[in-house]
């Protein structure tokens, strides 16, 4: 303890150039006992699904492979956020930093020692590789949606008012960004960024219908379409009135109430708000850090997706999907960076991200 006292004494009386000097030092012996992903086994190809490959050198000491059917090289990070990374070392770092807590672009980027851009491709690649929408419910289910402002923010050439924030009217209108939660007892969550608008059945449907083990129970407010979604799911549903917050007893939604809390003072408080086209990408980041994994674990998830940087790359596209099908707002305004890797079409409208 003395030991520590003393060298808080002494970095106390340096100049803050050589504080921050010592602290970029102190963040590169850290970044050096991080531990790295390993290559992982390969199953198929991650372009065409195909299992007929052979292995084709290395690349940086990372095995490389060759598909027999469509003649294409990858290796076991291809399509994954490790894809081409140049600065491990500093992405492990920033990975570790996204574990610990929501750390602003401006703050995290000063801290890794990258540029702001970088900690932005960094942060939704590494968001386009988690999906924590999976797992079938069981037993008491609890469902509600939770509301965030239509945003656009970061959108260049926008001239009208409230160019970003959409609208002030209070109430379920069409500027009302609708994020559906279903949860049950056991911790069985999914986060689905379903409609701009108001909530409707088939939005329920797409993302959750199927998932409900025989006997579970819905809980919910009495709004019309979770009620019409329990009764052609044969589901037991115990509504209540919104006011009155429970159903009695066990029944009632605190576990989401609880989280949508936590969520809106993290998008609304800690990041000045995010826009719409991103907000999928931030509740999977909430959901991931409730799990509390470990970095290993975190790393070998992100390694399990092979079309994370292909989501990364047409989030655009995927917006403007969403936009066009399950809202009522108008697309426009097109970002004009663009990368030369585009998925097509048919494949775009195959993901479920958003």
């Amino acid at each position: 303890m003395a030991h520590t006292d003393e060298i808080f004494r002494l970095f106390k009386a340096l100049s803050d150039t050589d504080k921050s000097n010592v602290l970029k030092m102190l963040t590169s012996e850290v970044s050096q006992e991080t531990v790295y992903v390993k290559d992982v086994p390969i199953i198929k190809c991650p372009h065409c699904d195909s299992s007929l490959f052979i292995k084709s050198g290395k690349r940086n000491d990372v095995q490389k492979y060759k598909c027999k059917s469509c003649c294409r090289v990858f290796t076991s990070r291809s399509g994954t956020p490790y894809h081409r990374l140049q600065k491990i070392d500093k992405f492990e770092s920033y990975k570790a930093l996204m574990l610990e807590g929501y750390l602003p672009l401006k703050q995290i980027a000063a801290k890794v020692g990258v540029s702001h851009q970088t900690a932005f491709d960094w942060r939704h690649k590494i968001l386009s590789g988690t999906d924590g929408n999976t797992g079938s419910f069981e037993g008491i289910t609890e469902m509600d949606d939770i509301w965030f402002l239509y945003s656009q923010k970061g959108r260049k050439g926008l001239n009208y008012s409230r160019k970003r924030g959409g609208s002030k009217r209070a109430g379920d209108n069409d500027f009302q960004a609708k994020l559906l939660i279903t949860t049950d007892r056991d911790k069985t969550t999914d986060m689905s960024l379903v409609r701009i608008g108001r909530l409707k059945k088939s939005d329920i449907q797409r993302k959750v219908s199927g998932r409900f083990t025989e006997g579970s129970t819905l809980v919910s407010d009495k709004h019309r379409s979770i009620s019409s979604f329990a009764k052609s799911e044969h589901l037991e549903h115990v509504s209540f009135k919104a006011s009155e917050h429970t159903g009695g007893g066990e029944y009632h939604v605190q576990n989401i109430n609880g989280m949508a809390s936590k969520l809106k003072g993290i998008i609304n408080h800690s990041f000045r708000g995010v826009s719409t086209k991103y907000l999928q990408s931030y509740a999977n980041w909430y959901l991931l850090k409730s799990k509390k994994l470990s970095s290993e674990n975190f790393s070998n998830l992100l390694v399990q997706n092979k079309y994370a940087v292909d989501v990364h790359k047409n989030r655009e596209a995927i917006y403007k999907r969403f936009i066009e099908n399950f809202s009522r707002r108008t697309y426009r305004c097109p970002v004009k960076r663009s990368f030369v890797s585009q998925m097509n079409p048919e494949l775009i409208d195959k993901l479920d991200f958003i």
